[in-house]
């Protein structure tokens, strides 16, 4: 199965970065397809964290994507391959 890793960030969804699709020996045939993973990352891109439009504070709150701190809720996650 392909796979392709989508970082967009959390608070405006906006694309972050587009990583290169990882193939497997199927890819290219008839009826296969890409599964696309989606990670969020940071809180909001330049354009929207100026934005007076745009109000990404409220009653909302975001965290980050917790690959790099201790704020993950699955402690086992980093463990996994």
């Amino acid at each position: 199965m392909c796979y392709q890793l989508v970082e967009r960030y959390s608070a405006c969804h906006c694309l972050y970065y587009q990583h290169a699709v990882d193939r497997c020996p199927a890819y290219g045939q008839s009826g296969h397809h890409i599964t696309t993973r989606t990670i969020l990352v940071g809180y909001a891109c330049s354009k929207h964290a100026q934005s007076s439009s745009h109000s990404y504070s409220g009653n909302q709150t975001y965290s980050d994507s917790g690959y790099y701190s201790n704020q993950s809720g699955d402690s086992s996650y980093h463990h996994r391959r």
